[in-house]
């Protein structure tokens, strides 16, 4: 059994906390903005049928953020192994590549959504589209950064 050195990942864990607590209190103030909005629109109700949009969206992207999550979380235990060799180290870099391909997707995949909804002269419901972008995208993030941590505190525990 090989040993372990977990302090760069503990170093991780206590970042993407930091980071979760960013992210709710940034969704918070978005909601808010959101709600005030479409109140002032006189459509409080696309309000509530952004959030359960967007929680719809982040129900069917759960599984694919957990699996990606929990291979970053391997890839970070495997690179905490005390003495690894040039091959293995390259073979890591690889897959944190390749992780780091899949959340620059993801993020310009919100981007894109987000320059091309029209503006609300144009769409009248061009703000609903935005909020449901906007809700899934942070949702997304912070069920990845959830999922991480908990993934690795998992592989931490069958470690030690």
């Amino acid at each position: 059994m090989s040993s372990f050195d977990f302090k760069r990942l503990n170093r991780t864990m206590t970042i993407y906390r930091v980071v979760q607590a960013l992210l709710l209190c940034l969704l918070i103030y978005v909601a808010y903005i959101f709600q005030n909005n479409f109140a002032l629109m006189g459509r409080p109700e696309k309000f509530m049928s952004s959030i359960i949009a967007a929680i719809v969206v982040q129900l069917l992207l759960l599984y694919p953020i957990y699996r990606l999550a929990w291979r970053d979380a391997g890839v970070e235990m495997e690179g905490s192994a005390i003495g690894l060799s040039a091959e293995a180290s390259a073979a890591l870099r690889k897959k944190r590549l390749l992780g780091d391909l899949w959340k620059f997707s993801a993020v310009g995949f919100f981007l894109a959504f987000v320059t091309m909804v029209p503006d609300v002269k144009k769409a009248p419901g061009a703000p609903v589209i935005l909020a449901i972008i906007i809700f899934s995208f942070l949702l997304m993030c912070l069920t990845y950064f959830q999922c991480f941590n908990f993934s690795a505190k998992k592989r931490m525990k069958q470690t030690s």
